[in-house]
């Protein structure tokens, strides 16, 4: 490694760690909102609006709460009250047989027979009927039993009619009386939910008793009087349901969006204010926020991390010159320094459209995409992250790129102004219908994004004379400066090289035909065609377009004259940089022949060899040790070149000749793996070649004759 290249590696460095340093304080210092100094029963002497979202906490917690007072009790079924209903009713029936066997010392109950008397068959009758006073004597002892027992009152006419009914009809109460309160104890039941089953009950009862419709109602009071609701506070169930509630607010609390007024001018400071000012860093403490401090060192390593990973791989001429940095590093931070000024007022109008007009006009579209989009990263935090920010920071960034690739005339710049406000304003539009914004702020919007679009096309056209003079970069402007016959090192080339002067004027015609036809950038391929063969001016003569006489390499060995030809891509590539010239074209200039093979100095040595009885001979010294072309551009100039010079030393006149001669050329060059890295694609090289044929019919006062199609045989 030389000094030259340690020395640039060094400047690289500082300067990248430098800009990283400045890069955190500009978006830090255009992150952080403007404080106040107010205290909590101050008059506030400023409208203060959120600059971000934040959680009101106060109203938040105050709502959390209001929702768990009104959470319900819980209710739920108890099986013990439950179980205390249907040990009622089995009471009172064991209650009311006790009562009937003082009556019917005889009667079979639930199957036997009282006083331990057996017998099969009918129940038996008893043998005779108790007189009225006893049974009104039994019924009230009924009512007594049950009041002391089970704290119920019967009418005295059910406590009689029970005790008068025979046993099957008392049965068969007995029996629908436990079926449904089994069936009504399985339910939760309070009172209101109670009396809607028992109503539902009665009209089951009917239908099953068949001795006395009356037996109904008697039921149905039985069994309301019995079967108790069975539901109690739970206690732990509510305390659940309460904190569910209370969860349930603080999980979607109430959000101070940004904008929201959090106080008006002439307002007292209260409490629930000043926990709002302060949540959102808008209190003067004199406190630096680390966080927002670590969280802005992040973002800002994240995208140096992320362009130096696609320069590295994508753009890596970049690193070639320091300047080129510089370059980069000024296009950014003019745009970051911009976007704090006017960022806490103007949300919508950082000027990201500046670097897309800037980037692609020096540095290529695919770089101008990347750095827009790394720019909308850092941007972000100083406009409060609001979401429409990126699609439009984005797309009018797209389109600004877009309309200045390839830009060939001065007057073309008023296309690039009006399609970056254009889309600017349709998006813009577009997004504040989508949030159901009002019309006010929707032209509020239009305004700032507009303006920004075009004030900001309009400093990065301005700027761009600049750049080129400080920067030595290549515009649009510059490439057709370069392109005039008067630029100084043309008339050297028309003067010192004339011959070299008419062989990279028609490798022009071919470069630019062929790039624009496979969507290059025609511009760059026809002005590093005109620059490509520079290096000639060092030894013209040794060349065979510029002689007029006696060939020198006729008196050289072959060896020495490889070098000297080999040797003018590299001259190129220093007398370039002596006129300052654009690395686009200094590329095109070292690129163009890539590590290809002197044919005839070769095989001359190869003669020379055999004469001497030398069986084998090194191609080393007789390649080009220049780099292969690395753009689309650098590959058509080399296919233009040698195909020029293919053609000029074959003197072919006719198309179909041409073609083939093209055809081999091109093969010669795929076989040498001189466009693997070019980006090209095979359809890309057949596009190229009908390009070529289309100058060289133009050059030939021909047309082009393609097949006649022909009906495919089987």
């Amino acid at each position: 490694m030389n000094m030259s290249t340690r020395s640039k590696k060094y400047i690289n460095g500082l300067l990248i760690v430098l800009t990283l340093i400045a890069i955190v304080v500009v978006v830090f210092f255009g992150s952080i909102p403007r404080t106040y100094d107010l205290e909590v029963g101050d008059t506030s002497m400023y409208d203060i609006t959120a600059p971000r979202g934040i959680v009101d906490e106060a109203e938040t917690e105050r709502r959390a709460r209001e929702a768990m007072t009104l959470v319900p009790t819980v209710m739920m079924r108890s099986e013990e009250k439950s179980a205390a209903s249907l040990s009622a009713v089995t009471l009172f029936r064991t209650m009311v047989d006790e009562r009937r066997a003082e009556l019917y010392p005889t009667e079979r109950v639930n199957g036997s027979e009282n006083e331990g008397e057996t017998g099969e068959g009918p129940t038996r009758v008893p043998t005779r009927k108790p007189s009225e006073s006893t049974i009104q004597l039994a019924a009230s002892s009924l009512i007594s039993g049950l009041d002391q027992n089970l704290n119920i009152v019967i009418p005295s006419g059910d406590a009689e009619e029970l005790m008068r009914m025979d046993r099957d009809r008392l049965d068969s109460i007995f029996d629908i009386m436990d079926t449904e309160a089994n069936a009504l104890v399985l339910k939760s039941l309070d009172a209101l939910t109670l009396q809607r089953e028992l109503s539902e009950s009665s009209e089951r009862i009917s239908e099953q008793l068949t001795f006395n419709s009356s037996d109904t109602d008697m039921v149905v009071r039985f069994i309301s009087l019995l079967i108790q609701p069975n539901i109690e506070y739970n206690v732990e169930a509510t305390e659940n349901a309460k904190q569910a509630a209370y969860d349930q607010v603080l999980n979607n609390p109430v959000m101070v969006n940004r904008g929201s007024r959090i106080i008006t001018a002439g307002e007292i400071v209260t409490e629930d204010v000043m926990a709002k000012l302060e949540a959102l860093d808008l209190i003067d403490n004199d406190e630096i926020d680390w966080i927002t401090v670590v969280g802005t060192v992040g973002l800002v390593l994240i995208t140096v991390v992320l362009a130096w990973l696609f320069f590295s791989r994508y753009n890596r001429e970049i690193f070639e010159e320091p300047r080129h940095i510089i370059a980069v590093i000024i296009t950014v931070l003019i745009t970051l320094i911009l976007s704090a000024y006017i960022s806490s007022s103007y949300p919508l109008a950082p000027p990201i459209y500046f670097a897309a007009v800037v980037i692609t006009a020096y540095f290529g579209f695919r770089s101008a995409l990347v750095v827009s989009f790394l720019l909308a990263l850092l941007v972000s935090p100083m406009v409060g992250f609001a979401p429409a920010f990126p699609l439009i920071a984005m797309s009018g960034s797209l389109v600004a790129a877009l309309n200045t690739r390839g830009i060939s005339r001065q007057d073309n710049y008023a296309k690039i102004i009006l399609a970056t406000a254009g889309i600017n304003f349709l998006l813009t539009v577009v997004i504040g219908l989508l949030e159901k914004e009002t019309w006010a702020i929707i032209s509020t919007n239009v305004v700032q994004t507009v303006l920004s679009g075009v004030l900001s096309v309009i400093v990065a056209i301005g700027i761009m004379p600049l750049y080129e003079m400080i920067f030595n970069t290549v515009s649009p402007l510059r490439l057709i400066e370069l392109s005039q016959p008067g630029h100084p090192l043309l008339k050297r080339l028309f003067l010192e090289a004339p011959g070299t002067s008419q062989h990279s004027l028609m490798v022009a015609n071919l470069a630019d035909a062929a790039a624009e036809a496979i969507g290059a950038n025609s511009m760059i391929a026809r002005t590093g065609a005109y620059y490509h063969d520079i290096g000639k001016l060092e030894a013209p003569m040794y060349f065979t377009e510029n002689q007029q006489g006696e060939n020198p390499h006729d008196h050289l060995p072959p060896e020495k004259s490889s070098q000297i030809i080999t040797q003018h891509p590299n001259d190129s590539l220093k007398i370039g940089r002596r006129y300052r010239l654009p690395l686009p074209i200094l590329r095109i200039a070292n690129e163009h022949h890539g590590t290809t093979r002197l044919r005839y100095f070769y095989h001359k040595a190869k003669e020379e060899a055999d004469k001497n009885g030398k069986e084998h001979i090194d191609d080393k010294p007789y390649r080009y040790t220049t780099p292969i072309p690395s753009t689309p551009e650098s590959a058509v100039v080399m296919l233009a070149d040698s195909t020029e010079a293919a053609m000029r030393s074959s003197g072919i006149e006719n198309i179909a000749d041409a073609e083939k001669l093209i055809r081999n050329v091109f093969k010669e060059k795929i076989e040498q793996e001189q466009l693997k890295d070019s980006g090209l694609s095979f359809a890309d090289v057949e596009t190229i070649i009908d390009a070529f044929l289309q100058v060289y019919a133009g050059h030939f006062h021909e047309r082009v004759k393609y097949p006649e199609a022909t009906a495919e045989t089987t």
